[in-house]
């Protein structure tokens, strides 16, 4: 079909909403206007200075904060909601976290009685691995050894490279040779020296492990080959739980009370500072609120049919919690109409060397969501040109909150707005010098005008037309560049797959997912089984030992893996061949799948258990 037919006949498919709060470039003016830049770096500082882990005293006093933040910036019902923090399977095949406080947390290496290596997680961010185990009262003194696959001895601390801890069944096997725990080197690079990255153990660990730079780590590993003096570490870690899960969720009320909501999310977790990962959605999510709440007080035309509901909790867990609260039991309201995932946002693009990205839902639900996402993007930084920055779009990847509505069991569309490339993610260089007040405002305007869109505040000059056919004409255009930078059927078939894409977007009459099977179930085809929405996590905890270190082998060389077993599992609906699972997947991201690696992929999903074909 061509591209104007299809358009024309989802332009007829679709309605116009009415009027509200202007057109699309009027209401990103006055967001811009209204937007609190610099209250919302402010407020990124104000959460870095609380260590956040999923379950402890610091996240309650981070969700006590943003509770009294949205309460003044004009939300209605703001409330935090507690839940269980004992490791169990609470939402589906989510579990809770465990919850856990540092208390204290130091370390101190010496070889031959001389100190060469101090640690103090009260003075050193991500010093300690989440979950470590507690050391007796007074803590411990033990040998400092080399692992190298052997069993250590009983009671040593080992020093385990990155590239072994890939292996899944390295820690288990320190546990079982009675080890009290590892140093490990995890560091990101910048420009003014290393800093320290995080390191998570299992939710029930009885090891303890810290993080070192490289610099530290070579002098642990050049004392261990010193025969002058042994070398040993002084350790003490106490921890307390007590703490629930907090989720912060707060409103801006529609019209329509009984119409599915739009969903603001932003993850309120990880060890402090973690400014753009991910204080920086916070903040611009309270931003967002302040800017509307401003609005609505002054204009009625500011208020939408569907309401806006802002979310905040830990990353998975706490939108899961949420979700299964109001659509996993019979009778409650239903999953969100739209999810607007805000993981990362506040990015200074030249510092952190990321742009700023859009990912669009998954192809297999036909939305409108993903072009008019496209289209407020481009529009806001047309609007803010005389600053630096660009921005791209990516596919749906999953590595947020936003795929939990992606899943068939609710087959929602939802986008993520992020700097995924920031060289300082998941490490101690994750501070507020490197969060842009620029980046935040274009975060939340975004945001925003996205939530008023979709919440039927007004699109009055949404020309679908416009919007589809310079949305169409990008997703060839880049189809057709990777096609002929590989070639050969695999290129001919990506073109194709594009192409009946934009057909099906182009049909698709609102924001909500027209999610239309091509064929029947067929028995021995691959099919789910699993319960609620997809949780990648829980699936490879499934899997046994040897597939288990297969998978994370593979996610160490490229986390993309991650996407690949995600897609296939979400098409694996008993209507697809293994084949076209495979070939999808494939197209979606952009990327041939080498080799036996999908097949791989696929019978690592059957060994879990979570695919089955018969």
């Amino acid at each position: 079909m061509a591209t104007s037919d299809a358009v024309s006949r989802g332009e007829r498919a679709g309605s116009r909403m009415t009027a509200r709060a202007g057109t699309t470039m009027e209401m990103v003016r006055a967001l811009l206007d209204e937007v609190p830049a610099e209250r919302m770096v402010d407020w990124v500082a104000s959460v870095c200075s609380s260590d956040r882990y999923q379950a402890s005293d610091g996240l309650a006093d981070a969700a006590a904060l943003v509770a009294g933040l949205a309460t003044e910036s004009g939300l209605g019902d703001v409330s935090v909601q507690w839940f269980p923090a004992d490791g169990r399977a609470q939402w589906w095949t989510f579990e809770a976290p465990r919850s856990w406080t540092p208390a204290v947390a130091a370390m101190s290496v010496t070889h031959a009685g001389v100190p060469i290596v101090r640690l103090d997680h009260a003075r050193d961010p991500f010093a300690v691995a989440t979950y470590s185990a507690a050391t007796p009262a007074g803590g411990v003194s033990a040998p400092v050894v080399p692992f190298a696959g052997a069993p250590v001895p009983a009671g040593a601390l080992a020093v385990v490279r990155q590239a072994d801890l890939r292996s899944a069944a390295v820690v288990p096997q320190l546990a079982a040779d009675g080890a009290i725990g590892y140093l490990t080197d995890a560091y990101a690079k910048g420009d003014s020296g290393e800093y320290r990255g995080r390191v998570e153990l299992p939710l029930h660990s009885n090891l303890l492990a810290f993080s070192l730079t490289a610099v530290e780590m070579e002098l642990v590993v050049q004392a261990m080959r010193d025969p002058a003096g042994p070398v040993r570490a002084d350790v003490m870690v106490d921890s307390h739980g007590g703490a629930g899960m907090p989720v912060v969720t707060g409103v801006l009320p529609g019209e329509a009370l009984d119409e599915e909501e739009v969903w603001l999310t932003a993850h309120l977790c990880h060890p402090r500072p973690s400014a753009n990962d991910n204080a920086s959605g916070v903040a611009a999510l309270l931003g967002v609120a302040s800017a509307l709440g401003v609005l609505r007080r002054r204009d009625d035309r500011w208020r939408s049919r569907r309401s806006i509901r802002f979310l905040w909790g830990p990353e998975f867990v706490g939108t899961a919690a949420a979700l299964y609260g109001r659509a996993g039991r019979p009778g409650a309201q239903g999953p969100p109409h739209v999810l607007i995932n805000l993981d990362m946002v506040g990015e200074d693009q030249r510092r952190c060397r990321s742009p700023f990205v859009l990912e669009k839902p998954p192809d297999y639900l036909r939305s409108f969501l993903g072009p008019v996402a496209e289209y407020v993007v481009d529009r806001v930084f047309a609007a803010t040109a005389g600053h630096p920055g660009h921005w791209t779009t990516a596919p749906f990847l999953g590595f947020s909150d936003h795929a939990l509505v992606a899943d068939p069991s609710f087959a929602r569309a939802g986008v993520q707005l992020c700097h995924p490339a920031d060289r300082f993610n998941h490490s101690a260089g994750d501070t507020v010098d490197n969060v842009s007040a620029v980046e935040m405002t274009r975060s939340a305007v975004i945001a925003a005008t996205l939530a008023m869109l979709t919440a039927g505040g007004g699109d009055a000059d949404l020309d679908r037309t416009t919007i589809l056919t310079g949305w169409a004409t990008r997703e060839r255009a880049a189809a057709r560049t990777v096609a002929a930078e590989v070639g050969g059927a695999w290129g001919s078939g990506l073109v194709g797959y594009v192409d009946r894409r934009i057909a099906e977007v182009a049909r698709a009459p609102t924001y909500r997912p027209e999610f239309v099977p091509r064929h029947p179930p067929v028995g021995g085809l691959p099919r789910r089984n699993w319960d609620g929405p997809l949780n990648l996590r829980a699936m490879i905890g499934a899997l046994g030992p040897d597939d288990r270190s297969r998978v994370d082998a593979m996610v160490a060389g490229d986390k993309t893996v991650l996407s690949l077993l995600f897609h296939c599992a979400i098409r694996a609906d008993g209507r697809r061949t293994a084949e076209q699972i495979i070939a999808e997947t494939s197209f979606e991201l952009r990327r041939p799948i080498p080799g036996r690696l999908g097949a791989i992929l696929l019978d690592i999903l059957q060994s879990s258990g979570w695919m089955v074909t018969h």
